[in-house]
């Protein structure tokens, strides 16, 4: 038996792999909008979790940030379909969750367009029973607005059935502060600085129901 009737999942970076997507898409538009000058891999790759206009507005100060944000979607729409990918055995476990009753739901810092672009693209659309993007709440992680409104959305009264999993420090912050249990995946470059004590540690998602199993 599952120990959670709600899962919320991160995108970027914990069912989807977009980095590759972000490091070209920036490439691109430094070679346009910022003389050519490019900011390392190493670098961009933290830009995954953070709402994408926090970064543009950093990397291209002089340019006008919508404007700029509309051309991060233009030029990376055709990267989904070229680079984007799910992680592995996130789609067969998490089908397989849902077929035991399990409700799976999305809390991500993408723009609702992108979201389900990229959900469409990784193959997780027909999986995911509700979305929270950016574009629905007013403060975005790790502040718990849109964890508890997918809490919200299911009618769950008790928080310790819900599962929160993502792969940085403000998706953990979210679920700690949203009062929910939270899984960390572990196959991501980016590293957590700050000392962290989740409920779960992922490094692969076969192991979950493992774990969640009463």
């Amino acid at each position: 038996m599952i120990k959670y009737d709600l899962i919320l999942l991160d995108l970027d970076g914990t069912i989807a792999d977009t980095d590759e997507m972000i490091v070209q898409t920036l490439y691109e538009m430094y070679d346009l909008y910022a003389g050519g000058k490019r900011a390392p891999r190493e670098k961009i790759v933290y830009f995954s979790g953070p709402p994408i206009r926090v970064n543009l507005a950093k990397e291209f100060p002089d340019q006008d940030l919508e404007f700029m944000f509309n051309e991060f979607v233009r030029i990376s729409w055709d990267y989904y379909q070229k680079v984007v990918k799910p992680f592995p055995h996130a789609v067969e476990v998490f089908t397989n969750l849902r077929n035991k009753g399990v409700k799976i739901g999305i809390v991500t810092g993408k723009a609702r367009r992108q979201t389900l672009h990229c959900l469409d693209v990784i193959g997780f659309s027909s999986i995911t029973d509700f979305v929270v993007a950016c574009d629905d709440i007013a403060t975005t992680k790790p502040d718990p607005e849109g964890i508890n409104k997918g809490v919200e959305h299911f009618g769950i009264k008790d928080k310790k059935k819900v599962l929160y999993i993502g792969d940085n420090l403000a998706d953990y912050q979210a679920a700690r502060n949203a009062g929910v249990d939270i899984a960390m995946v572990k196959w991501v470059p980016r590293v957590i600085k700050e000392p962290i004590e989740p409920d779960y540690w992922l490094n692969d998602f076969n192991e979950l129901e493992g774990m969640i199993s009463e």
